[in-house]
């Protein structure tokens, strides 16, 4: 090959591997995990003391708890509650236990919001809302807003209370991400701001549909697997082991789920930096496998440079800063483009 050749070779392939122009300023590589299902006292100790432990030099990560209202109501008290079509006094997952493991959930839950952590809606009782019209969204709002406003109330417990108002709660998940035709016009009513109900590409940015962002769940590739899955650990949990504990799978599953995500976040770091979307439980899924994965890759992660782990309020505050051909520009990738960083994968996985 010429000289001549050889060059205009190379500019062909720097014209495939980056933009031609920066339309923009290269966004943040934003990082949102998120729990759902926030029951067990020990994991609401055990991410206290994580996010203690990652911001004890700076801030770090910060996170979203999507709780069910039903974790703020002493067994004994469960005839307060009553779902859409349900019989009063009954919820999918457990209630809130007794009056002082409501006030020790409380307590948790105060201290992490006071340390910019946010606190988002995962409904009351658990139940599919798919075919679920507006009027029952709205009892279920409804029913969200009095349990959150009067758990003190509610338990009689006297000094004891939450930090914010159901006001304050702007982001919702569904439970089964069984979203249905009738949510989206409660939603709005109710004044939420965003929606992570749904699902898609990996190097998708969001979009505000009717006034709500749409923060969905990536379709992902297992690493190691070939399988499909959500960004959720329960949906791991079905695709590598069709949701069987076993002892056996803990450390394939854990280092597969890490795999996986340091993969997705290395192909948006250095793509177009669509925010990254993580969810999980507070259930022990394959022997904590998955808790350990996401542990490690926040680790990993959090704190590299142009890198923000936070909330979905957070990201929700940067998304409604940016004009419509800023957006764009992002979706296509119209910046100068950064290398994908080095990490560290031993130190990662430890």
């Amino acid at each position: 090959m010429t000289a001549r050749a050889l060059i205009a070779a190379l500019g062909l392939l720097l014209t495939h591997a980056m933009p031609v122009r920066a339309g923009v300023d290269r966004p943040p590589q934003f990082i949102v995990m998120a729990f759902d299902n926030c029951t067990e006292l020990e994991r609401w100790q055990e991410l206290t003391d994580f996010a203690a432990e990652m911001n004890r030099d700076g801030d770090r990560v910060h996170f979203t708890f999507f709780v069910s209202g039903i974790n703020f109501i002493a067994d004994g008290k469960r005839n307060i509650y009553e779902g859409p079509h349900q019989r009063r006094g009954y919820s999918r997952i457990s209630f809130g236990g007794s009056p002082e493991q409501v006030r020790r959930r409380v307590d948790y839950v105060n201290d992490l919001y006071r340390n910019g952590h946010e606190i988002a809606s995962h409904a009351v009782g658990h139940f599919n809302g798919a075919a679920w019209s507006s009027g029952d969204w709205e009892k279920e709002f409804r029913a969200f807003g009095d349990i959150v406003n009067n758990v003190g109330p509610n338990n009689a417990l006297a000094d004891s209370r939450l930090a914010f108002s159901a006001s304050d709660v702007r982001g919702f998940r569904a439970p089964y991400l069984a979203k249905g035709p009738g949510l989206y016009g409660a939603l709005k009513a109710h004044g939420f701001r965003y929606d992570t109900s749904g699902v898609g590409h990996a190097d998708a940015w969001p979009e505000r549909i009717d006034g709500i962002w749409r923060f969905n769940l990536a379709m992902l590739r297992i690493q190691g697997s070939g399988k499909g899955t959500l960004s959720m650990d329960y949906n791991f949990f079905v695709a590598q082991s069709r949701a069987a504990n076993d002892p056996r799978r803990y450390e394939a599953a854990r280092e597969q789920t890490l795999q996986t995500y340091l993969h997705y976040f290395k192909i948006n770091y250095a793509g177009n930096r669509a925010p990254l979307h993580i969810g999980h439980h507070f259930t022990g899924y394959q022997g904590g496998a998955y808790n350990e994965a996401l542990k490690s890759f926040a680790r990993g992660v959090c704190g590299l440079p142009e890198v923000r782990c936070v909330t979905y309020a957070r990201l929700a505050d940067f998304m409604d800063q940016q004009n419509p051909e800023t957006l764009a520009a992002y979706r296509k990738g119209d910046f100068a483009r950064a290398a994908t960083p080095a990490l560290n994968v031993a130190e990662v996985a430890r």
